[in-house]
């Protein structure tokens, strides 16, 4: 019998699949703040959608994503303000990928930032997408770039050891993974890593993201979710990849940032149905042996 953190079902725990809008306090009817600059940018200029339509589009597309799927990112529209851009390595993740190395976006859901390395100049063919559940016609809707946009979709659960995946294994030079990890209690999430882990070349590869983490690392289990997550610091998330390397066979060496919601161009108010003291932590975790 599989344990409960390697059942698949736990990849995608129930509350996701009820799409009452009323029911979870992250759904916003209005999410025009998260049209920042940069994705008002990319809308114009890549998705060539004019400034007067992109409010309108955008709340069209987000309530086909919810249709599929009741997470919390599509709810609040956080998906609309670009992480990995942000990330302090991201100029080297652009350089690398220009150059023809390999970058896999799990839980890609529309691919908006795959969206932004293109736009930026990496070839979208270099790209890999993996999600639970497929968004990814959603995002063609979203950026209008059907036909001209080659990056590589698998639907697939990334800690289910799917069979769709095996052709990655060991072929990945840059995993990005935003707001995912943290779905997971602690075990769950060595589980994840561990299979992170599995798609990396060797040596030089990385692992980059963020996710919702807290100053005091912690379990929590929130009323409205129901399952317990771990909440980490940049302590806790460097044991959590000594702890990964140590059951692989590989060595990893981490930065982690705690950063406010509002430094990542988040409402302050986007955490406001969690914990107290809860934040978001944006890491990278580069494999050295």
């Amino acid at each position: 019998m599989p344990s409960e953190i390697e059942n698949q079902e736990y990849s995608e725990p129930a509350y996701t699949k009820s799409v009452d809008r009323a029911k979870f306090p992250f759904y916003h009817p209005n999410i025009d703040e998260k049209l920042v600059p940069e994705t008002r940018e990319l809308l114009e200029k890549y998705s060539h959608i004019p400034p007067e339509q992109q409010s309108q589009h955008v709340h069209r597309v987000r309530d086909l994503a919810w249709d599929i799927r009741a997470y919390p990112c599509t709810g609040v529209g956080a998906w609309l303000v670009p992480q990995l851009c942000r990330n302090p390595v991201y100029p080297d993740i652009l350089k690398r990928v220009q150059a023809g190395e390999t970058l896999m976006d799990v839980g890609c859901f529309v691919g908006h930032d795959l969206r932004r390395l293109v736009y930026d100049g990496a070839p979208s063919d270099k790209l890999y997408a993996v999600d639970i559940i497929s968004h990814w016609d959603v995002g063609y809707e979203m950026f209008r770039d059907r036909g001209r946009f080659e990056a590589h979709f698998i639907e697939a659960d990334i800690v289910s050891q799917s069979g769709k995946l095996t052709q990655l294994k060991g072929q990945i030079d840059i995993i990005s993974i935003t707001q995912v990890i943290h779905q997971w209690d602690w075990d769950g999430q060595i589980n994840c890593c561990k299979q992170l882990t599995g798609f990396t070349k060797g040596p030089g590869s990385m692992i980059v993201g963020n996710q919702i983490g807290n100053p005091k690392a912690q379990e929590v289990t929130l009323k409205s979710l129901v399952v317990p997550m771990y909440r980490h610091n940049p302590e806790s998330f460097a044991k959590l990849w000594d702890q990964v390397g140590s059951e692989t066979g590989t060595k990893w060496e981490t930065q982690a940032w705690i950063r406010t919601f509002e430094e990542m161009s988040f409402g302050a108010q986007d955490g406001a149905w969690m914990e107290p003291g809860v934040s978001l932590i944006e890491f990278v975790a580069q494999r050295i042996e």
